[in-house]
């Protein structure tokens, strides 16, 4: 196993920071790199799960567009009791709280699936972007309410790929993804939705296959993603240097980032009136690597 407290992460953000040419916002970037350089002194070429939740259903937004149609379809009276109950729910500081997943859902639940999906997983992009979305040309004929999420992420499976590599190159080590084969894409994109997400039953058909071949320890082993406690290291561990990149003073001398927004947003987090970690964490980042590229 492979340990990493607060002052660990400090250091992988500054590696990153410094290393990598473009700002790269997946905050999994810092566990990565740590795994990386762990692994450096036994091998020199990993193998990468990335584009297997991607590409066969292992998100809770797909367990999400499952439930939206059944919260929807509740009377208005209860729909909306429900949505107060929750929003009175204190925000949690946990790495993927449940608190926030709920909140998410049911702020965006009675959207378009792909509205939905872009707003459950990002951190809160402006539904006008799904016009360069739908610019690209890619989605596949026919695609419906359950196969478009699913090939947006197929799609967000490519920069996830430029994670692993920027990460794992900074530790001078080789990382392959076999997911993100081409013939075993198009194969995973012409399942049926019910063979990736069965139930409540995340990746299901890979699940069925680990069963068969692997030790039941391992195909049972509950998923343990690389997911950081950003929303409690920006008040804390990194929270001096979020103070200096965030500044008010700072952001309106560079002209780029709406500066009494952003306070509003850090104060908020700060505060615990809510958890904005997904729409800050990208802004830190971006300063971070205009600080380190330009001296801004």
């Amino acid at each position: 196993a492979v340990t990493a407290d607060e002052s660990d992460l400090f250091e992988a953000f500054e590696t990153v920071a410094a290393g990598v040419a473009e700002p790269v916002a997946d905050p999994a970037i810092l566990p990565t790199y740590i795994l990386a350089c762990a692994a450096r002194p036994h091998v020199g070429v990993v193998l990468s799960g990335e584009g297997a939740d991607e590409l066969f259903g292992g998100y809770p937004t797909y367990l999400g567009h499952l439930a939206a149609p059944w919260f929807n379809a509740l009377p208005d009276t209860l729909r909306r009791g429900v949505t107060r109950l929750v929003a009175a729910w204190p925000p949690s500081r946990g790495k993927v709280p449940l608190e926030f997943l709920i909140k998410r859902f049911v702020a965006e639940a009675g959207g378009e699936p792909l509205q939905r999906h872009i707003a459950w997983f990002g951190t809160g992009l402006d539904p006008a972007a799904l016009t360069l979305c739908e610019s690209v040309g890619r989605w596949p004929d026919g695609a419906d309410g359950n196969t478009v999420p699913r090939w947006l992420d197929a799609l967000a499976a490519e920069p996830d790929v430029l994670r692993l590599d920027r990460a794992t190159m900074l530790a001078a080590l080789e990382a392959r993804a076999p997911y993100l084969d081409r013939e075993l894409t198009v194969f995973a994109l012409g399942l049926s939705p019910h063979l990736k997400v069965r139930g409540p039953i995340t990746k299901w058909l890979l699940k069925q296959v680990a069963a068969r071949r692997l030790p039941r320890r391992i195909a049972r082993r509950r998923k343990r993603g690389l997911s950081v406690p950003i929303a409690d290291w920006i008040n804390h561990g990194l929270r001096g240097a979020v103070d200096g990149l965030l500044a008010p003073e700072r952001l309106r001398a560079q002209g780029v980032l709406h500066a009494a927004r952003v306070g509003q947003l850090l104060s908020e987090h700060r505060s615990d009136r809510a958890n904005h970690a997904r729409v800050l964490w990208p802004l830190i980042v971006y300063q971070a690597w205009r600080e380190r590229w330009t001296g801004d």
